[in-house]
């Protein structure tokens, strides 16, 4: 295949180990690998990050769930997002943990979870400022004592997300909301289960927010995603490459590429890659962005095109079949995800995550 996209796996590791020296020894570490592991290849990425230390895994839909218990991981799984009550019975079948935010959920969970004779796992979110899922902090005391009494209901875990971890005064106002929430049950003789709320910023930004749990996704995949001074080295695991597949002689006032968006000032050679938007690099980097060929940064011309874009190669050698990096490392310079997204107007998270499936993924221990 001429795109493919390595996984070193040993970055990974190192990244949970030092996301473990930011925790303390007893606070668990949930690895979130929802949207196939933020780009990186879901069930082997996954496995990694569970034998390599985290408690839980945590996913975004039901099929991302079954898809590691169907490839033989036996980690506790979170799912995060919106579950079908018709699918209901798959969480009881592949031992999965719901996140409940609406005691319909819980009527439709509890009757299956009754017939099947089996309890059913529940991990209750309350929203403390996203605006998204949650039980809103006025009625979260009433809804976790229904559910408590629910019926083949087991509680794991209560859970928030912070709505902007660079916003302090908002953010701790957010953790407030929670020590409120978990004050009240208290006073109720409610014993609180596991509660997390840190996702990757919020857990270097605010100790005081770990709670029992941290549930870092980003952190997992070598990025931050804010700066700041004093942070353990992260590596990005991620490498995305493609092949040169033509050089072409272009003469001064030649147009490069759809709506001749870039003309050529002076005669240039341009390598034509064959990647493009449909394989998740974004159009909006036409003209801005650069790739590695040989070590050396070659100026993207012109539109990204949805199966190919145009790089600058005048004077390099270049010939058909050479490796072409847009994201990682080659012979000793560096594309980030990060540089990518900031030339975009996006976030790391996406950059990512829109990486298409269809490349298919190696993966090393270096």
């Amino acid at each position: 295949m001429h795109n493919t996209i390595e996984i070193d796996l040993n970055a990974i590791l190192h990244n949970i180990t030092a996301i473990k020296s930011a925790i303390d020894q007893e606070t668990k570490l949930i690895g979130v690998v929802k949207a196939n592991a933020y780009g990186h290849g879901l069930v082997e990425t996954a496995r990694t990050i569970w034998t390599g230390g985290a408690d839980i895994l945590a996913v975004n839909s039901l099929e991302e769930a079954v898809a590691l218990r169907v490839n033989k991981i036996k980690a506790p799984i979170l799912i995060l997002s919106y579950v079908e009550p018709s699918e209901f019975r798959k969480i009881l079948d592949f031992d999965l943990t719901l996140t409940v935010y609406d005691l319909n959920q819980i009527r439709h969970l509890s009757k299956e979870a009754q017939k099947q004779n089996k309890w059913a796992k529940v991990d209750v979110k309350i929203d403390t400022g996203m605006g998204r899922y949650g039980f809103d902090r006025d009625v979260f005391l009433d809804a976790f004592e229904k559910i408590v009494a629910s019926e083949h209901i087991k509680i794991e875990g209560i859970h928030s997300h912070f709505a902007s971890a660079g916003d302090d005064v908002f953010s701790r106002n957010q953790i407030d909301v929670m020590r409120g929430a978990l004050f009240s049950l208290q006073q109720h003789s409610i014993s609180a289960p596991i509660v997390h709320m840190a996702a990757s910023e919020a857990t270097f930004r605010y100790p005081e927010a770990h709670f029992d749990a941290v549930r870092v996704g980003l952190g997992l995949y070598g990025y931050y995603g804010f700066e700041a001074d004093n942070l353990p080295e992260l590596k990005a695991p991620l490498k995305l490459k493609s092949k040169i597949a033509q050089i072409r002689a272009i003469s001064r006032g030649d147009s490069i590429g759809y709506d001749r968006d870039f003309i050529a000032d002076k005669d240039m050679e341009v390598a034509v890659v064959p990647i493009g938007y449909f394989d998740g690099y974004s159009r909006s980097l036409s003209n801005k962005s650069e790739v590695l060929i040989f070590g050396k940064r070659c100026k993207i011309l012109g539109r990204v095109c949805m199966n190919i874009l145009m790089v600058d190669v005048t004077s390099m050698k270049c010939v058909s079949g050479d490796e072409v990096v847009l994201i990682g490392d080659q012979k000793g310079e560096f594309i980030g995800a990060d540089e990518l997204s900031k030339l975009s107007g996006t976030i790391v998270n996406e950059t990512l995550c829109r990486l298409g499936e269809h490349i298919p993924r190696e993966y090393h221990f270096k």
